[in-house]
């Protein structure tokens, strides 16, 4: 049997007019494959993230290992520290990390602010996300990955089932007048969130907000502990209260109420470092993060799953919660302006 040898350039040339002519799909099969071989190779990455100690993206973590046999190694902080963090280290030209684990709008405003976030190649789970979702996913910028639903906290004991608010809009009911606990609306975080939501959403806006102020409500920024003040019997409601922290006070006198306008929520996702040290790792675990087992992870504590046809496959237990319709969520480039105006009705 004769030998044929050909040159390196020869095949270069052969291998090219064969992906020319290879079906589109199989060619993109092909290039996704060569991405893991890449990031195989390069072994490991540096994950960024603000959820400090959160069990679910332990397990993300732990499963892309598992499968792509690749090491991720996460540092955990604060917020402002993270961004702090990546921001000096990328001043120096000192490339760390390759992800980070964040809000879209945390995303977004750092992009533009910092320029730590640069925009990632397209990868293939971006397909499969629905169509709310996929729509933000145009710039190749951030990925999405979760929602964090926040609806309302009762006490079952001091509120009839009769008399139960069913939305947003019975929260105006001068009948709950001095019994609302809220997030403090006047300043970034969960209650800013549902006031800039409702702000936006049909049948709600500026008016409504402006008969809820009639019913007082009191101010808190201890998240935490709300939940607490309402089963001690403190107050009948809390707003908004996240939905899948219901787990936290099992066995207490409360109720979620997922709220018939929808949730306010906050998405969640991964982004691209400006000068990743490792590319390919890092594309492969943003695609990851949109597949169904780590959908799943999130799907089992109630959190909201952006991938679409996953809803049947969601533990019944938490299946409201993650399947609930959504109200809305905040945009940083309006956060002064909302603020504003909410300092301006809730004096």
């Amino acid at each position: 049997m004769k030998t044929i040898r050909k040159s390196g350039t020869a095949l270069m040339a052969l291998a090219l007019a064969l992906s020319l002519t290879m079906p589109p799909a199989l060619a993109q099969n092909a290039a996704w494959d060569k991405v893991i071989a890449d990031a195989k190779n390069e072994k490991e990455l540096v994950l960024y993230t603000a959820l400090v100690g959160d069990p679910t993206l332990k397990a993300i973590v732990q499963g892309f290992q598992s499968k792509y046999g690749i090491t991720v190694n996460v540092l955990e902080g604060r917020g402002s520290d993270i961004r702090e963090r990546a921001r000096v280290e990328q001043g120096a030209g000192r490339f760390i990390a390759d992800v980070t684990y964040t809000s879209e709008g945390q995303a977004r405003l750092i992009a533009r602010e910092d320029k730590s976030y640069v925009q990632h190649e397209a990868v293939p789970n971006i397909t499969t996300l629905k169509p709310e979702f996929a729509k933000m996913t145009s710039d190749n910028l951030f990925a999405p990955s979760m929602t964090i639903p926040y609806g309302i906290l009762i006490n079952a004991s001091m509120i009839k089932p009769e008399d139960e608010p069913k939305s947003w809009a019975d929260l105006a009911n001068p009948k709950w007048k001095g019994k609302i606990l809220s997030d403090d609306v006047r300043a970034v975080g969960g209650g800013y969130l549902m006031f800039f939501a409702q702000l936006n959403a049909a049948g709600l806006g500026e008016k409504y907000h402006q008969e809820l102020a009639k019913n007082e409500p009191s101010f808190t920024r201890d998240m935490r502990e709300a939940g607490r003040r309402v089963a001690r019997g403190e107050y009948p409601i809390y707003v908004p209260f996240i939905l899948t922290d219901i787990a936290n006070l099992k066995g207490l006198p409360v109720k979620p109420i997922i709220p018939a306008e929808g949730v306010p929520f906050v998405l969640y996702g991964n982004v691209l470092m400006r000068n990743a040290p490792h590319p390919n790792a890092a594309r492969l675990y943003i695609d990851y993060g949109m597949s169904e087992e780590a959908q799943l992870l999130w799907a089992k504590t109630g959190m909201g799953v952006v991938r679409d046809g996953l809803a049947d496959k969601i533990p019944p237990e938490v299946r409201p919660f993650a399947n609930a319709k959504l109200l809305g969520t905040t945009d940083p480039d309006r956060q002064n302006e909302g603020i504003a105006l909410a300092k301006k009705i809730y004096q």
